[in-house]
Order: C-alpha cells, then sequence, then structure tokens
C-alpha cells in the first residue's frame, strides 16, 4: 500500500514548486522523492483552411534554441483547461478560435512531475492581434499537417506537446499513411 508520511515544500516558485517527500512503496519499502508540483496546463494544435496547422517558432531559453511548437500555457489559480487554451492561443497567435475540441490529456513527465497537460483542437479560426507575455519571443508558423507531420519524423519537431497533438491529430485523420 502507498503511503506518504512526511511531505514538505523545499521551493517555491513563481510557475511550480518542488515537493519532497518521504513515502511507502507498494512495494512496502521506503524512498524520498522530490516533485515538482505544477498547476497543469493546456496545449493547442490550431488548424487553418482544414490542412494547415498553425505552430509557433519560440525560443526557449532552457534549451537556448528555436522550436516549434504548439501554443501552450501554465494554468492560472482556479482556472479550467479550456479556458487557458483559448486564452494561450489569443495571447501567443493572435488568433480565436470557434470550435474546440479535447483531443487528450496527458502526464508530461511522472517521473519526477505531476503536471497535466490538457490538449485542444482549435478550428474555425479567426485572426486578431497577439499578445504575448514580455519574455515571449514567438513567430507564428503556418505549414501543411503533412509537412509537419514528417517534421515529427525527421526529427525536426521534438517539443513533446507538439509531438502528440499532431500525432492524435494525424491518427484521426489519417494524414500519416501517404508519409
Amino acid at each position: 500500500m502507498f503511503k506518504i508520511l512526511k511531505s514538505e515544500i523545499i521551493y517555491r516558485g513563481k510557475k511550480f514548486n518542488i515537493i519532497r517527500e518521504n513515502i511507502v512503496l507498494p512495494n512496502g519499502r521506503k524512498a524520498v522523492r522530490e516533485i515538482v508540483d505544477f498547476p497543469g496546463a493546456s496545449a493547442i494544435l490550431p488548424i487553418i483552411g482544414g490542412d494547415k496547422v498553425l505552430l509557433i517558432k519560440q525560443f526557449r531559453a532552457t534549451v537556448h534554441d528555436w522550436i516549434l511548437e504548439v501554443p501552450a500555457g501554465t494554468l492560472k489559480p482556479g482556472e479550467d483547461p479550456l479556458s487557458c487554451a483559448k486564452r494561450e492561443l489569443k495571447e501567443e497567435t493572435g488568433y480565436i478560435a470557434h470550435k474546440w475540441t479535447k483531443l487528450a490529456s496527458i502526464l508530461t513527465s511522472p517521473g519526477y512531475s505531476n503536471e497535466v497537460l490538457h490538449i485542444f483542437l482549435a478550428e474555425n479560426l479567426e485572426k486578431g492581434e497577439r499578445e504575448p507575455e514580455e519574455t515571449e519571443v514567438i513567430e507564428n508558423i503556418v505549414i501543411p499537417i503533412d509537412e509537419a507531420l514528417k517534421k515529427v519524423f525527421a526529427g525536426e519537431i521534438i517539443d513533446g506537446k507538439t509531438v502528440v497533438a499532431l500525432l492524435i491529430y494525424g491518427f484521426e485523420r489519417k494524414q500519416w499513411s501517404s508519409l
């Protein structure tokens, strides 16, 4: 039986906390785990015209490089995942969507984090003005869906949430059968 013997926040951050837990594992052994306690996030796969995807090219200081990814962001306290998705799509790309579909909820890195990422499909897009955060360096990139899928298989798109979103969408629409 799993049991938490002690749990303490050892770091309080702006976006996440780090918790140290002394636990008893289901096999009866004791262990100490450090967990990134993250409020969750939403990611958006925006589709334009039925055959193109709107990705963002974003500089990520954590990897010191630019990456292609779907728009995404952290849930604010009390915010539901769909509201977060709508807010982040507008902030990062300038677009609003008139049709939303939930694709999945995934654990991003359960070996060290409790983050749940909610992935949404956004369709029937209407262009507006971007409102990025001051520290976000972002560029909109519109490419055909089949090209985006090829970039996944070629290792050119390596962001986990983007890979998952594109593969789910491609599988559901059998987009990759011609790749």
